[in-house]
């Protein structure tokens, strides 16, 4: 006979399988009330469930590429020595 799949899996977090360093805190015997609770049925109540998600849907944005300024003297391009 085939064992039933727990429940509890099933309202799991989808987090819980990416091995996060972040969440082993969690995977302690004086934290298995909270693994429980927040793991395995109420992640929408866990901080590092959002913080998580955030940083997946929020790519960071590229360093912008520094304009030059043109160098002018009494409003007229300076011409540099190597450009004579």
């Amino acid at each position: 006979m085939q064992n039933a799949p727990d429940p509890a899996l099933g309202h799991a977090c989808p987090h819980l399988d990416k091995n996060d360093p972040r969440c082993q805190d969690r995977f302690r015997m004086a934290e298995l009330d909270a693994m429980y609770r927040y793991c395995l049925g109420g992640f929408y109540g866990c901080p590092m469930f959002h913080r998580i998600n955030r940083e997946e849907t929020h790519q960071p944005r590229a360093a912008p590429v520094p304009r030059t300024q043109p160098l002018t003297i009494h409003g007229r391009f300076a011409r540099r020595s190597r450009d004579a």
